[in-house]
């Protein structure tokens, strides 16, 4: 079943019926102001933290589903009828109203044709204004005049998460709300700058401050009593819950369209005079929509593909940039699944993300692993979880200490011991400053001063030393690294055991910071690390085989975990995708491994992250054994570690087994199966029901995903085989044996290479000849900034691939 389909020109996905199974997602702005809606208008917004400042409130896992949100009403004067612009929350019967929404890059438009009146409402955040545009526009498709009323509804929070949800005998008098020279102004008493505002480009005929007396008693967003009755009561008052709502009145005649945006922000009536005059001048509403399109265009521009793989295309050129943009702007405490209970940034989440697209958004990439930088503790372990704002000078200072203030909690409170470090986070760090120099040439970043978080500072440099030193130092009995609280799978509690991936993942991370090192010509480093590696490698081949595939880890009390002869949990995704990809599998053992994971793990849908899934709970092993088999990580499809599979299997030559395994997991191939997978098939969603449940092929929670940006770095570095180095640009594709070939332009360094590929000998990978603007080359060297190059590339150099 198919709800709506991809609009390439516009880079849209139009859903074309609206009564989806679940909530289809999209995020406005891109610094520090966001809002999340889906398809019906319903969401919220929120200014820098979805935690400490929320601006609108949302009631997630609700019924009805997903409310309240930023919701336009049109009323017949004439017929007393209602309705609102999105579907819901009227919801007018599919048959008698047509709606439409379409998501775009940092845009959603809702559509409403309903008894010959057209409306459209298109919600925005300008990239300069700390501000929500809704444009509004209503057309009279009639051979009459109609009488219309226009009413707004959203619901203000109480800015805290946890505020919104108890302690009502302190937060229902908290704030306070008036509406003066047509701007409604929120204000939240126990904060000094607590203001937010409501107003329109148009004089409104009336305004509700008071949630409660729009809504009316007993009555809901569906049908509110000030629309209802067609005029708003004007109410306002400290203390209580408090709403924006304007109504105007219009006459509209035949053929005619009327106009008014909307103005949601942050700040103060001061604030929000100035934001209605200036977008009073239509023309900076129409500048919006450019700057906006421009920004996003910029980005996509830096890397396009045309392949014979229609979903890889829109997919990586649109969608899948985009949610690795998204993730790296937000981090992952900002969903319809992520409410804003939780805030900061995970530390291997924060990590991997900046790996993945630091040619399209370098200043954040950049500005993420400082931040990582400063949440390091000295001996080499990150802070899992942690507020970059803690290791920041203070900006102001506040004039009194307010019950809702922001936390600041004092450094040694901060700084958790090594028993609740999770033995990955760091790692995944090394790559990431690898990467970014890799796509920019900022060789000096190394050198750069950072200050540790538990004191002191060291560069860049040293920072990754300590980190690779760390992971030395903490192994087990079998020189595998040890689990400590968890590793990538938070649910795999190995406390004193042992983990493969670890082991694995830090191999990757030493050939990566040798090959910097030797760029840089640090001798004793190379030589130190490199001995290092050939440890780590000797051991894993040693102590990890078992038979078929890579051993997942060991317990505390030295049971080997995901052995042939295991009954539950035999094999694990983890640690075979990432012998191979690290390059640490020797001989034949990478081929059985990826052929192990493909005859036990892969399904349509995707590979399981285990099998079979656990039923028996054993904390030997950890709580992935208390976990419904089939559901997140026991047993389902867990999304993030496919594209790691992907690039295995392009490191073993094998272009046609990464497709597959590509093509099952792209949300773009199951937009005819939405009774399936009732997700968004423009995201990744963390996981995918797998075989051992009832729900197989269902997708739950969108967007905020490391697969976004893995999927994106493993299909362009990987399968396209494009990759920054520090001095010249490789090409070195795995593809299909049936691509006749495929077509990129990137931009790297400020110069643009417009590359085809040929594969003349319909093999998989090897690239027997390099032109370079018509000159035989061995390599691509970097090119002056604003200069344009032919890249061709000839495949043919058969490389043995495993069968």
């Amino acid at each position: 079943m198919q709800y709506g389909h991809f609009d390439k020109k516009n880079r849209e996905y139009v859903i074309d019926r609206v009564d989806l199974p679940t909530s289809w997602t999209n995020y406005l702005g891109v610094k520090d102001t966001c809002v999340v809606v889906n398809q019906t208008a319903g969401g919220y917004m929120f200014h820098k933290s979805p935690e400490y400042c929320r601006v609108t409130r949302f009631r997630g896992n609700g019924v009805p589903m997903d409310r309240p949100g930023h919701y336009v009403y049109l009323r017949d004067n004439g017929t007393k009828d209602y309705w609102s612009i999105s579907w819901q929350p009227v919801g007018k019967p599919l048959e008698e109203a047509k709606y439409t929404c379409r998501h775009g890059m940092s845009y959603s438009v809702y559509e409403c044709d309903y008894e010959k009146i057209k409306a459209v409402q298109k919600l925005l955040v300008p990239m300069d204004e700390d501000v929500e545009l809704w444009d509004v526009t209503v057309t009279n498709e009639d051979e009459k005049p109609r009488d219309i009323s226009l009413f707004t509804y959203c619901e203000f929070s109480f800015h805290h998460i946890m505020i919104d949800n108890q302690n009502f005998q302190m937060s229902l008098y908290c704030s306070g709300s008036s509406c003066e020279d047509g701007i409604i102004e929120y204000d939240l008493f126990y904060e000094e700058f607590g203001y937010q505002y409501f107003t329109s480009t148009i004089e409104p005929d009336g305004y509700d401050c008071l949630r409660d007396k729009f809504l009316g008693l007993y009555h809901t967003e569906t049908n509110p009593e000030g629309v209802i009755n067609g005029k708003l009561s004007g109410s306002s008052e400290l203390g209580n819950n408090h709403c924006g709502s304007l109504q105007h009145n219009f006459v509209i005649k035949p053929g005619e369209t009327i106009r008014i945006v909307y103005m949601l922000g942050e700040g103060n009536r001061t604030v929000g005079k100035r934001i209605r005059e200036k977008y009073r001048n239509l023309s900076n509403v129409e500048k919006a929509y450019q700057d906006i399109r421009d920004f996003w265009d910029a980005k996509q521009k830096k890397l396009q593909i045309q392949t014979p793989n229609e979903g890889m295309n829109i997919l990586i050129n649109t969608w899948t940039l985009y949610q690795a943009e998204i993730n790296v702007m937000f981090s992952r405490f900002a969903s319809f699944i992520e409410v804003g209970g939780r805030t900061g940034l995970g530390y291997r989440d924060t990590a991997q993300d900046s790996m993945t697209i630091p040619h399209s958004n370098p200043e954040k990439c950049k500005q993420r692993i400082r931040e990582l930088m400063q949440g390091l503790v000295s001996e080499g372990y990150g802070l899992h979880l942690f507020q970059p704002e803690w290791f920041a000078e203070e900006d102001s200072v506040k004039p009194f200490k307010s019950p809702t203030v922001v936390p600041s909690p004092d450094r040694d409170s901060i700084i958790h011991g090594i028993e609740d470090a999770c033995s990955d986070d760091a790692l995944w760090l090394v790559s990431s400053v690898v990467e970014y120099i890799k796509e920019t040439g900022e060789f000096d970043f190394v050198d750069e001063m950072i200050t540790y978080a538990d004191g002191g500072e060291g560069t860049v440099y040293e920072h990754l030393t300590k980190i690779l030193d760390f992971s030395s130092r903490q192994v087990g009995l079998t020189g595998i690294c040890k689990g400590l609280r968890a590793d990538w799978n938070d649910c795999l509690n190995l406390g004193g055991g042992e983990s493969a991936m670890v082991s694995f993942l830090h191999y990757w991370a030493l050939t990566n910071f040798i090959s910097l090192a030797e760029h840089l010509n640090r001798d004793e480093d190379v030589e130190k690390y490199s001995a290092m590696a050939s440890q780590v490698q000797k051991v894993c081949n040693e102590e990890l085989w078992d038979e078929e595939w890579f051993i997942r880890g060991i317990t505390k009390s030295g049971k080997k975990i995901g052995t042939v002869k295991d009954e539950e949990g035999r094999i694990h995704l983890e640690s075979n995708t990432w012998a191979v990809l690290s390059g640490a599998a020797t001989g034949e053992k990478g081929i059985r491994a990826m052929d192990s994971v493909y005859t036990h793990l892969f399904t349509p849908y995707g590979i399981q992250l285990n099998a079979p899934s656990y039923t028996k709970p054993n904390d030997d092993i950890g709580f992935v054994t208390r976990v419904y088999p089939g559901l997140k990580e026991n047993g389902a499809i867990f999304s993030h570690p496919n594209p790691w599979a992907w690039a295995a299997e392009c490191e073993l030559g094998r272009g046609d087994r990464a497709m597959e395994f590509y093509d099952a997991l792209c949300p773009y191939y199951q937009n005819d199966k939405i009774e399936i997978r009732e997700a968004e098939p423009y995201s990744y969603c963390q996981f995918i029901m797998g075989r051992d449940h009832t729900g197989f092929g269902r997708a739950r929670h969108p967007f905020m995903t490391g697969t976004g940006g893995w999927a994106y770095f493993s299909a362009t570095r990987y399968i396209l085989g494009i990759k920054p180095q520090f001095g010249h640009l490789e090409i070195n594709p795995c593809i299909p044996g049936d691509w006749e070939g495929f077509q990129v332009t990137r931009q790297w360094r400020g110069a643009v290479y417009e590359i085809k590929v040929e594969n003349p000998q319909g093999i998989m990978k090897g690239v027997k000849e390099i032109y370079l603007d018509g000159k035989a080359v061995d390599k691509i060297p970097e090119k002056a900034p604003g200069t344009i190059h032919q890249v061709n590339v000839i495949m043919g150099k058969q490389i043995k691939a495993a069968k």
